[in-house]
């Protein structure tokens, strides 16, 4: 398989997920429980020939996508209905338990990276001010986990095992500064037994001082994620979040750079909600300041807003990340250059080339 090809079966698996034979579900529900929960920070994370992948198995999409995953005496293959195409696939095994939060929270996202989001709770996830593409669900009871206890978690699981980066995410409790603080709580707790790299997901805070903290407690990268470029669609889309100004997120999107270096901080965009030609122009300004755009595929999560609408297609998804991936190798910054979420690549294609046989 070459490269293009494989950047095109992951293009595929990113924007449509995977039909899973109901055999192949029910032996790996036995290992895996939440193996068909659903929402994107509960989709399953796998290695095809070398390269991470997320894809979804449990939304409607997924059960009409032309990727099959499928068990060949004990070995999982994706196979791809419109080709002759069967490629193995390797599922991440799963961490050692604890006994702790960290058990439902922690997800390996690659052989050397975990995520957890210990918030499902959004101030923005109210009436008339959800972001209409996220598939979160507060529940009235639901909270924020304390931040000693996903400390404490962590700090059993590295007992156990100390392989992985740590990426931290989820919506924003409270608001933007209150999530930051939580943030900077944590790295310092994480901090006390570990030097492993710490990436933090999180919307740009008021206080620029805030950033700096987050440095010089340990955090290793930020990603501050802007979603869509034009202001007016970003109102539409993100009517809560929004509220962030497009200048505030330069402000600090600048001081960042200035705090972390150049290549640690990095940005979402969502293809299939915006034209393509805004998020390549985006890119452009992003790379300028030093920042490391993401591209993500829109995914017509069963529980958002944007339910409805069509998956990103496969062939935008790939125009638009070699445009990407050409920008970046032109402005000297690579995911490479940023631990955590970037780095894995799982759900993007920048780590992949597109060059070569």
């Amino acid at each position: 398989m070459t490269c293009k090809d494989l950047a095109t079966l992951k293009a595929g698996l990113l924007c449509y997920g995977i039909n899973v034979d109901k055999e192949v579900g029910e032996r790996l529900l036995q290992s895996r429980p939440y193996f068909y929960d659903k929402g994107f920070v509960h989709a399953i994370n796998a290695n095809i020939l070398g390269s991470n992948v997320c894809f979804s198995v449990a939304e409607q999409f997924s059960r009409v996508s032309p990727y099959h995953l499928r068990d060949k005496n004990g070995v999982f293959f994706v196979e791809d209905e419109d080709s002759d195409i069967s490629v193995p696939i390797s599922l991440f095994d799963d961490l050692p338990r604890t006994g702790t939060v960290i058990d439902e929270l922690a997800r390996p996202h690659s052989n050397h990276v975990i995520s957890l989001w210990p918030s499902l709770v959004c101030c923005y996830d109210k009436p008339g001010k959800k972001c209409k593409f996220c598939s979160i669900e507060t529940t009235p009871t639901q909270t924020i986990v304390p931040a000693e206890q996903v400390v404490a978690g962590l700090k059993a699981l590295f007992e156990l095992t100390d392989r992985y980066s740590v990426n931290l995410g989820g919506g924003t409790y409270h608001d933007p500064d209150w999530m930051a603080g939580y943030l900077l709580e944590l790295v310092r707790g994480i901090r006390t037994f570990t030097q492993t790299p710490i990436s933090l997901e999180l919307a740009p805070p008021s206080d620029l001082s805030l950033i700096t903290k987050l440095k010089e407690a340990g955090a290793s990268s930020l990603i501050m994620n802007l979603e869509v470029a034009n202001s007016e669609l970003r109102k539409e889309v993100c009517p809560g979040k929004s509220a962030i100004s497009y200048d505030r997120y330069y402000e600090c999107y600048r001081h960042g750079v200035k705090e972390f270096g150049r290549g640690r901080i990095s940005c979402v965009l969502i293809a299939g909600i915006q034209p393509k030609e805004d998020i390549v122009c985006e890119c452009e300004k992003l790379t300028d300041v030093g920042v490391i755009p993401t591209i993500i595929p829109f995914k017509a999560m069963d529980n958002c807003m944007f339910r409805d609408r069509q998956n990103c297609n496969r062939e935008e998804l790939l125009w638009i990340s070699a445009c990407v991936s050409a920008i970046l190798a032109r402005k000297g910054l690579s995911p490479e250059m940023q631990e955590g979420c970037t780095k894995c690549g799982g759900c993007s294609l920048e780590t992949n080339s597109f060059e070569g046989d």
